[in-house]
C-alpha cells in the first residue's frame, strides 16, 4: 500500500486536472450556444428578408453579437445552411453507430434518422423557414448538395462496415445511403406540407411506405390473407 501522502498528492494532482479540464468544457459549451442562437437568427432572418437580402450584419445584430464573432463560428451566410446539414448528418451518423449490431440495416437507418429529425423539427418557425428557403433559393440547393453526397458517403461506408458488404463489389450500401438520405428530405417536405401533429409516426409511415413498394408481393399476400 502506498503512503498516504502519495495518495493525498495523486487526488490533488487529479482535482488539479479535473478543475483544468472543466473550463474547457463550459467554454466549448458555450461556444456551442452561441453558434446554435446565430443560426437560428439567420434562418429567421432568411425567412423575413429572403436569403440574397438578409446581411451578415443583420443576422449578428438579430443574434446579439458582433460582425466579428460572427466570423468566429461561419465563413459565410452559405456557411449557415450547410452547417444547418451538416448537425443534422452528425446526428444520423452518431445515432447509427449506436444502434444493435445484429439490427437490420434499414431499421438502424429508420431508429436513427427518427429521432434526428424530430430534434430539427422541434424548433416549427426555424423548420419552416428552413424548407421554405430551400424551395425558394436555387444557392441554396447548390450549396446543400456537396453535403448529402458527404452524408450519403459516409453513411454507406458505416453501412458497409455493420454489413460486411465490399462496397466496390456491393452497390447495397450506397443505395441504402441514398434511400435514406432521399427520405429525409421527403420527411422534411411531408411535414412542411401537411403539419402533422406526430413527426415520428409520419417518418414511421414512410417506412412503410418504402417497403411497400420495394416488397409488393408481401403486401399482397397480407392483404390475400386477411381477405
Amino acid at each position: 500500500m502506498p503512503p498516504v501522502p502519495f495518495r493525498i498528492s495523486a487526488r490533488r494532482a487529479l482535482a488539479r486536472r479535473t478543475a483544468a479540464l472543466a473550463p474547457t468544457a463550459l467554454q466549448q459549451r458555450k461556444r456551442q450556444l452561441v453558434k446554435q442562437e446565430i443560426a437560428h437568427a439567420a434562418w429567421l432572418l432568411f425567412a423575413d428578408r429572403g436569403y440574397e437580402k438578409a446581411t451578415v450584419d443583420a443576422i449578428a445584430r438579430a443574434a446579439g453579437v458582433s460582425r466579428r464573432t460572427f466570423f468566429r463560428y461561419f465563413s459565410s451566410k452559405e456557411d449557415v445552411v450547410v452547417g444547418t446539414s451538416d448537425a443534422i448528418a452528425e446526428d444520423v451518423l452518431a445515432a447509427f453507430a449506436r444502434r444493435p449490431k445484429g439490427e437490420p440495416p434499414l431499421v438502424a437507418i429508420q431508429r436513427a434518422i427518427r429521432p434526428a429529425i424530430e430534434t430539427r423539427l422541434s424548433d416549427a418557425a426555424e423548420a419552416r423557414a428552413i424548407v421554405r428557403l430551400l424551395r425558394e433559393s436555387r444557392t441554396l440547393r447548390r450549396a446543400m448538395l456537396e453535403r448529402h453526397a458527404r452524408l450519403e458517403e459516409r453513411l454507406a461506408a458505416a453501412i458497409a462496415e455493420r454489413t460486411g458488404a465490399d462496397p466496390r463489389r456491393d452497390p447495397t450500401p450506397a443505395l441504402l445511403a441514398f434511400l435514406a438520405r432521399a427520405l429525409m428530405d421527403t420527411a422534411f417536405n411531408v411535414w412542411f406540407d401537411q403539419r402533422p401533429k406526430d413527426v415520428g409516426a409520419m417518418i414511421d409511415d414512410l417506412f412503410r411506405r418504402l417497403r411497400a413498394v420495394a416488397s409488393p408481393r408481401r403486401r399482397g399476400a397480407r392483404r390475400a390473407s386477411e381477405a
